[in-house]
């Protein structure tokens, strides 16, 4: 295991917004707080889905700058932000607001929507957090992945909150939020909280949520039929399977993690994907 003074810097705090604009876009906003190890200019952002508009403030030891941002395709659907800003170094305190516009995340399952992300952290974090913006006209319906900490009715929006403490280097998430529906002009608690109870119960992060559990509202067994059905033509790479499927990356990964666990398929690695193919009997 690493020590934390053997990464270029530490993460303090990660925090992400994400407000549904519509049916199709989201504007993501991340924040972080980093101790740096070593003298620091540029920070790099990566994201799987589309980045549309980016911008970045930072904040120096209280001081607060407009950074330089560019955006580049790295490799496949993988893009990044590059945030530069002046020197920083051990003893500084650094933060960093970036926000853009991008769509993805919004699916439409069956008929209903689904929010969908992924976070994979590659080094530790001191503390998580994630919020979920919602605006009125939605009925929220399971699946909830993870369970959220804190749900609010805000006048005119609903609002989900996840947080956790030391995230480990390595560590998944996956958020999977289902809604649909119109409501008239009011947003009543209740209606929200009685889908939550009946949502998962598992802990934050993917590996504990799907231990064998089949309460989710994903469909699971219908869209395990869909994957068994392609794979039985050919073993094919994650990534065909993603737009074979029509569903988005975080779920095909999900739902293929799942599978494995139950002997239904097997994965194996293949440089930055995975080759799948159906379990021998």
């Amino acid at each position: 295991m690493r020590s934390q003074e053997e990464y270029e810097y530490n993460i303090d705090g990660y925090s992400l917004y994400f407000d549904i604009l519509d049916e199709t876009r989201v504007k993501e906003t991340i924040e972080i707080t980093i101790s740096p190890n070593v003298p620091l200019s540029r920070y790099t952002f990566y994201s799987q889905y589309p980045i549309e508009n980016p911008e970045a403030i930072v904040e120096i030891n209280g001081r607060t700058q407009i950074a330089n941002v560019s955006v580049s395709k790295v490799v496949g659907d993988i893009n990044a932000i590059y945030i530069g800003f002046s020197e920083v170094s051990s003893g500084d305190n650094l933060k960093i607001r970036i926000s853009f516009y991008s769509e993805g995340m919004l699916q439409d399952i069956n008929g209903k929507k689904q929010f969908s992300y992924y976070l994979k952290f590659e080094q530790p974090v001191g503390y998580f957090y994630a919020r979920l913006y919602i605006p009125r006209g939605y009925a929220i319906l399971s699946p909830i992945v993870p369970s959220p900490d804190k749900v609010e009715s805000s006048g005119d929006a609903l609002l989900m909150e996840w947080k956790k403490q030391e995230v480990r280097s390595g560590e998944e998430f996956y958020f999977i939020v289902g809604f649909s529906g119109e409501l008239n002009n009011t947003f009543p608690l209740m209606y929200f909280v009685i889908p939550i109870l009946i949502a998962f119960v598992g802990g934050f992060f993917a590996g504990i949520l799907y231990k064998g559990k089949e309460r989710s509202g994903i469909n699971l067994r219908s869209d395990e039929e869909k994957v068994i059905e392609i794979l039985r033509e050919r073993p094919m790479y994650q990534s065909e399977l993603v737009k074979r499927l029509g569903f988005s990356k975080a779920k095909v990964s999900l739902l293929l993690k799942n599978m494995e666990k139950r002997g239904l398929i097997e994965r194996v690695k293949d440089g930055r994907t995975y080759l799948v193919k159906l379990k021998e009997m």
